[in-house]
């Protein structure tokens, strides 16, 4: 069973190829009182409303605030792979965003705080890289 694919916008583009280069790409306001990163892409900042944020490459280093053990994935293309890390992950530059951690599942104990980066795996999709994190210390 293959699995599913995102769903490539307009508006969430310069996400998706930012991570076929490897890339994090997030959107950042451009108001002068606001500048705040944006995750998930949208088409104004919900910050503060301004309807022109930029795209700008952002580390992708970050620390995990939760996780979860996966044991029976929502999507039967995963069953596989389970059981694998799920985690929201608090970047440098601020957002919260969610992605698998490489590790092995029997390790995934005490993940809180840890020190994170982004990779981008392209065995998971046909010609869609995909972001994933591993632990950095």
């Amino acid at each position: 069973m293959s699995k599913p694919m995102p769903r490539i916008t307009a508006v969430n583009r310069p996400y998706w190829e930012g991570c076929n280069a490897d890339k994090l790409m997030l959107q950042r306001c451009t108001a002068a009182d606001c500048g705040q990163y944006i995750f998930y892409p949208r088409v104004c900042c919900p910050h503060c409303g301004d309807g022109d944020p930029v795209w700008e490459q952002v580390s992708g280093r970050g620390q995990v605030l939760s996780y979860t053990l996966v044991q029976r994935p929502h999507h039967e293309s995963f069953y596989a792979e389970a059981p694998f890390v799920f985690a929201a992950v608090t970047l440098e530059e601020g957002p919260l965003i969610y992605g698998r951690i490489e590790i092995d599942a029997a390790e995934a104990e005490g993940l809180n705080g840890r020190p994170v980066a982004i990779v981008f795996r392209d065995d998971q999709l046909p010609g869609q890289k995909l972001p994933f994190f591993r632990l950095t210390a």
